[in-house]
């Protein structure tokens, strides 16, 4: 026996490596709770025994997250938006500030910078392991906050293979998993059971509304959305369908959307699969599309003063994902006072009179999914996080 190892060590550390472990992970939005879900379904395969606690939706409350604030309160868009909800977001901070002090082994942030910045910040500075899956996209929002990633987060986990070799620019190590949408849009309804489902009929193009997972953005970009199909059903045999979040009232959209219209909140992403096409609002959900090669126009409306100082931090050409992935614009962007009806419906109807124009969009989104890359970004991500606190911990 070595006697400078004191019996009973090498269990120890075997224990302590496996003991139960309370994890803090926060999603502040629809996709993020989507791929929090996802992550905590994969860690608790390898690690039944940790339990996770923190802020999400009612996916993660589901995969078995014990919620402290659901993610609804902190569903704001813009600054505007963020200054006008301030005590409610100081509140929540104080909330997550109380649970870390109450003991957690490590915090796991799922997007969201702003909020999730200054959690990062907040751990570090309480000795608790951070752990960053799908880092902010800093290469589209300024590099700012890159010092911050270097001094507040333990493992940073990116979705783009490009954003390792950005990251390292600035001497960071970063580990690319792969983009957890891949996985989300594997096995969808195929076309006749979604048809036969929702009682379509072969010759309608189904035209896809999906106004965002925000109750300001859906109210800013369904009515817009809804007033220009209305006037193409008149002259095409087309059949909008409403895409709603889960995590959004039914009893909400119906307010903003007439009988005629259906609303669906299953099979969202079979929906985009199908669709001749999608009016979208940016962000996620263009990506999704993309990845599915469904063309769409793409719509942006937010606060003036949200807008402007947006456009003073963005460093890109392009506002939706679909695009930037692509590395060339794609599909049509509407901002701000560019979107109106008739512009929306300026390019619907190429989309549904001009083939030429049709093909060459989809041929331009299909360089997507292998930017994405393979399945299994949930499972590449545990294992790295299991091995991560298995070693730091210890």
């Amino acid at each position: 026996m070595n006697p400078e190892v004191p019996p009973g060590h090498n269990r120890m550390n075997q224990e302590q490596s496996t003991r139960k472990r309370t994890i803090f992970i926060i999603a502040g939005e629809a996709s993020g709770d989507r791929h929090a879900a996802d992550l905590v379904q994969a860690l608790l395969t390898l690690q039944p025994e940790w339990r996770f606690t923190g802020i999400g939706g009612d996916r993660m409350q589901q995969a078995g997250v014990e919620l402290i604030y659901h993610l609804s309160q902190l569903a704001f868009l813009g600054i505007a938006e963020v200054i006008r909800h301030l005590p409610t977001i100081l509140r929540v901070q104080k909330g997550v500030r109380r649970r870390l002090e109450a003991g957690v082994d490590a915090v796991i942030l799922v997007d969201y910078p702003g909020f999730n910045l200054h959690i990062a910040r907040m751990a570090h500075g309480m000795g608790i392991p951070v752990i960053y899956y799908i880092c902010p996209q800093l290469w589209a929002w300024g590099q700012k906050r890159v010092e911050k990633i270097r001094k507040y987060v333990d493992l940073p986990l990116v979705i783009f293979k490009f954003e390792e070799s950005f990251f390292a620019r600035f001497g960071i190590q970063a580990h690319w998993v792969g983009h957890p949408l891949v996985d989300q849009l594997t096995h969808l309804l195929p076309e006749e059971a979604f048809r036969e489902k929702y009682g379509l009929a072969p010759d309608q193009r189904i035209i896809a509304l999906l106004p965002g997972s925000r109750e300001m953005e859906v109210r800013q970009l369904l009515p817009v959305m809804i007033a220009a199909v209305q006037e193409l059903a008149r002259t095409h045999r087309i059949v909008p369908i409403v895409g709603k979040p889960e995590h959004l009232e039914m009893a909400f959209y119906r307010q903003l959307v007439p009988d005629s219209i259906r609303i669906i909140d299953q099979d969202v992403h079979a929906l985009m699969k199908h669709a001749h096409f999608a009016l979208v609002a940016s962000g996620t959900a263009t990506l999704e599309l993309g990845y599915l090669q469904t063309p769409m126009v793409v719509m942006y409306r937010v606060a003036p003063l949200t807008y402007y100082l947006g456009r003073l931090l963005i460093q890109l050409d392009h506002i939706a994902l679909a695009n930037i992935v692509a590395g060339k614009p794609v599909v049509p962007e509407l901002i701000q006072h560019h979107l109106t009806v008739e512009r929306v419906q300026q390019y619907a109807r190429k989309y549904l009179e001009d083939e030429r124009y049709y093909i060459a969009v989809k041929s331009g989104l299909a360089s997507i999914p292998e930017v994405l890359g393979p399945p299994g970004a949930s499972e590449r991500a545990a294992r790295r996080i299991v091995d991560f606190l298995n070693r730091s911990l210890t």
